[in-house]
């Protein structure tokens, strides 16, 4: 009696395209678990970049700042050379660039009963005092392609930051 060693073609066709429908399904899944882990680390990196202003401003007594580059898409730190008034900024870290599936949509600022929607590049400026004088109140619209929304909210009078789920 002959004993059959190995597979045979159609066993092999049949495993190979067992494999393949489970990587058609699973490929969507992974991108947008990944889209998700990259939006999820950004907005708390934004989070913190922002906190890190205010703390800074607070310790070393010089102005600070986030600029927020809506074309780029990108966020950077930067610090004054004065207490109020700084005229020359220094970046204190690199750029932060927003990641593949995430978007900064918008940054509301509001100067007493004046809303303004950013257009370009906003600066929201963190001062020794503890505040964002002159900004009363900043919002900034963050989303993934994947439908996640957060709102970071900057509040002017203490410099405090939150981040929120959704658009408020």
């Amino acid at each position: 009696m002959k004993r059959r060693q190995g597979f045979t073609l159609i066993e092999t066709t049949i495993v190979i395209m067992i494999i393949g429908i489970g990587v058609i399904i699973a490929i969507p899944n992974m991108q947008r678990w990944v889209y998700r882990s990259n939006f999820s680390g950004f907005q708390r990196q934004f989070y913190s970049e922002c906190q890190e202003a205010r703390t800074r401003a607070l310790s070393s007594q010089f102005q600070h700042r986030i600029v927020i580059d809506l074309t780029a898409q990108s966020v950077l730190l930067e610090r004054g050379n004065l207490g109020t008034g700084s005229t020359a900024w220094t970046a204190v870290r690199s750029t932060i660039p927003v990641p593949a599936g995430s978007f900064i949509d918008n940054v509301l600022t509001t100067q007493g009963a004046v809303t303004t929607n950013a257009v370009g590049t906003a600066t929201i400026l963190f001062n020794p005092a503890g505040d964002t004088f002159p900004l009363d109140l900043a919002r900034i619209y963050i989303r993934s392609s994947v439908g996640d929304q957060y709102t970071i909210r900057i509040f002017g009078w203490t410099a405090k930051t939150r981040l929120e789920n959704g658009w408020t």
